[in-house]
C-alpha cells in the first residue's frame, strides 16, 4: 500500500474566516492598549501601520506563508510594547517619541504597499461568484506548484540528513572542534543552517499530516530535540527558537490548525530559559567574551539543568522585579531615539556608507580572507553613536534593526526607501509561497527566509548576506533528491526473473 501526502488545493495555514475574527479581536485588544501607553500618539504610530500587512493578507486571502505579517508583529513587540512596559522611556519627550515611532510606522506602510503589489496581483479582478473565484484559483496553485518532493522516502532522507547536520555541526561547535575549516567555517554554516530549519520545518509537516508516526517518530522528535539543545549550547537562544518555530509552522501548514497547548508549553519554557539566560552565562562564558568556556559536551547536560534552574529560580523573584524586562533589553526604539537625537544636529547622516558595504560581505571568506565581517554595520553604528567602544565591539554586537540604520544614513526618506525594498522582498516570498506546494523548493525556500527575515535587530547588509546564504542552502538540499532519482533512473529496469519475485514500487507523494 503506497503512502502519499494529500495535494492541497490551496496552501492556506488556517482558515480565512476564522482567521478574520481573530484579527478583529486582537487589533481592537490591540488598539485599546494604547490607554495605558506612555505616548497614545506614538503608539498607534507603529501599532496602525503594523495591523496593515495582518489586514492585508487576511483580506488576500490568506494565502502563503504571512513573512511581512509575521515580521510585523515582531516589530510590534520591539518598538510598541516598549511604550506601554516598562520606565525607561520616560525621559524622552512625547515630540521624540512621536517622532521615533512615526519612523517605524512609514518603514512598515512602505513595506505593506510595496508588498501588496505581488499579494494584490494575484486576486482576480473580476466577476466570478467568491466560490467559484477560489476554486479557481486553488486548481492554478495546483498546477503552477513548483516541483514537489516526489517520494515518501525522500521527505525522511532530506529530514533525517538535515536534523543530522545540524546536530554534527553544533555538536563540534559546542566542542570548539570547528577550527580546521578555517576560512569555510562560514560556507559551511550558511548550508547547515538553512537545512536545520527545513528538516525541522519538514518534520512537523510530515507530523502534521500523518506521516511520521512510531519509530520514525520517536527517532525524528528526539533529532528535533538534540539539534535544538546544541544550537543553544552556546547560551544564546535564538537557533533554538528558530528551529521551533519552524517546526511548529510545518505542523500547522500540515494540519491547518494551531497546536495551541504545543505553543503554550514552548512559550513557559523559553520563558525560564530566558529568565535564566544572565546568570547561567556568567557561570560558564570566558571573562570579557561571548565563548563558553572550556568548551566541551560533557558539560552541556549540567550547563542545561543550571540554566534551567536559575530561570525558575529568577522568575518572581525581587531582584528579577526590579532589573528591565525582556521587552525593555530587547527594544529597538531607543536605537532610534539615540540615533534621532544625535542625527543630523551633532553627527551627519552616514550617506549610504553602510550600504555600501554589502557587496563586500557578500564574498565568501575562503575568496577573500580578509573580507570585512559580518557584524560590520552594527559595529559602526555602536562605535559612531557611542555605545561601544571599538575593543569593545570585539566582545559584544548590538542590535540596531534596519528603521535606525536607514535613519542614520539617510533620515525618513532611507527609511521609507529600504521599508519599500524590504515589502518588494516580503511580498515576492509570499506570493512564492501561496504558489507552491508544501514540499516544493518554493516552499521550502520561504520558510527558510521567514525564519531569517524574522532576526529584526539585524541591519540590511547582514539579512541581505544572510537571505542569499539561506536561499542557496536550501536550493542545494532540495535538489539532492533529483539527484538521487536521475541516478535510479541511469540504472534501468531491475530483471524480476529467477523466481519472478515483484520488486516494490517506490512510494509517490501526490
Amino acid at each position: 500500500m503506497s503512502v502519499t501526502v494529500a495535494d492541497h488545493p490551496s496552501f492556506r495555514a488556517v482558515n480565512p474566516r476564522q482567521l478574520g475574527f481573530f484579527f478583529v479581536a486582537v487589533a481592537t485588544i490591540l488598539l485599546l492598549l494604547s490607554l495605558f501607553a506612555k505616548d497614545s500618539i506614538a503608539y498607534l504610530c507603529v501599532t496602525v501601520p503594523v495591523l496593515i500587512p495582518i489586514f492585508l493578507w487576511v483580506n488576500y486571502g490568506a494565502f502563503g506563508i504571512p513573512v511581512l505579517p509575521v515580521v510585523a508583529a515582531l516589530y510590534y513587540l520591539y518598538y510598541a510594547m516598549p511604550l506601554i512596559v516598562g520606565d525607561t522611556l520616560r525621559i524622552y519627550k512625547a515630540s521624540e517619541l512621536v517622532w521615533a515611532a512615526w519612523s517605524v510606522g512609514c518603514f512598515l506602510t512602505a513595506a505593506s504597499f510595496a508588498a501588496w503589489l505581488f499579494v494584490g496581483a494575484v486576486r482576480p479582478k473580476a466577476g466570478p461568484t467568491p466560490a467559484r473565484r477560489a476554486v479557481r484559483y486553488a486548481r492554478s496553485l495546483k498546477q503552477r506548484s513548483l516541483h514537489n518532493i516526489a517520494l515518501v522516502e525522500d521527505l525522511y532522507r532530506l529530514i533525517f540528513a538535515g536534523l543530522a547536520a545540524g546536530i554534527v555541526f553544533n555538536m563540534a561547535a559546542a566542542a570548539g572542534k570547528l577550527g580546521f575549516l578555517g576560512n569555510f567555517s562560514g560556507v559551511v554554516r550558511a548550508c547547515v543552517f538553512p537545512l536545520t530549519y527545513v528538516a525541522c520545518y519538514l518534520t512537523g509537516y510530515a507530523r502534521g499530516a500523518g506521516l511520521l508516526a512510531g519509530q520514525r517518530w520517536l527517532l525524528t522528535c528526539g533529532g528535533v530535540v538534540a539539534v535544538t539543545a546544541f544550537s543553544m549550547s552556546s547560551l544564546f537562544m535564538v537557533g533554538g527558537v528558530m528551529n521551533i518555530a519552524a517546526v511548529i509552522l510545518g505542523y500547522v501548514l500540515g494540519t491547518k490548525r494551531l497546536p495551541w497547548a504545543g505553543i503554550v508549553l514552548v512559550f513557559a519554557v523559553l520563558s525560564i530559559l530566558n529568565a535564566g539566560k544572565g546568570d547561567v552565562r556568567e557561570m560558564y562564558w570566558a571573562r570579557d567574551s561571548q565563548t563558553v568556556r572550556n568548551a566541551s559536551l560533557t558539560q552541556i547536560p549540567d550547563m542545561m539543568t543550571d540554566w534551567f534552574i536559575a530561570g525558575i529560580s529568577n522568575i518572581g523573584s525581587a531582584a528579577k522585579a526590579r532589573s528591565p524586562s525582556l521587552l525593555e533589553r530587547t527594544s529597538l526604539l531607543h536605537m532610534v531615539l539615540a540615533v534621532q537625537a544625535a542625527t543630523p544636529r551633532v553627527i551627519p547622516y552616514l550617506e549610504g556608507e553602510t550600504y555600501e558595504m554589502l557587496p563586500a560581505m557578500l564574498v565568501p571568506r575562503f575568496l577573500e580572507p580578509d573580507k570585512i565581517e559580518s557584524q560590520a554595520v552594527l559595529n559602526l553604528l555602536s562605535v559612531r553613536y557611542g555605545r561601544e567602544t571599538a575593543e569593545d565591539t570585539a566582545k559584544t554586537t548590538i542590535g540596531w534593526g534596519m528603521v535606525a540604520e536607514a535613519y542614520a544614513n539617510f533620515g525618513n526618506f532611507g527609511v521609507v526607501v529600504v521599508g519599500a525594498v524590504f515589502g518588494l522582498l516580503c511580498g515576492f516570498l509570499m506570493r512564492l509561497s501561496a504558489t507552491a506546494g508544501p514540499t516544493s523548493i518554493a516552499m521550502l525556500t520561504a520558510i527558510a527566509s521567514t525564519l531569517t527575515l524574522c532576526d529584526v535587530e539585524s541591519d540590511f547588509s547582514y539579512t541581505m548576506v544572510t537571505l542569499f546564504q539561506t536561499i542557496a542552502g536550501v536550493c542545494i538540499f532540495a535538489l539532492l533528491p533529483r539527484v538521487r532519482a536521475r541516478r535510479f533512473a541511469m540504472a534501468g529496469p531491475v530483471s524480476t526473473k529467477n523466481g519472478g519475485a515483484a520488486i516494490k514500487a517506490r512510494r509517490p507523494l501526490t
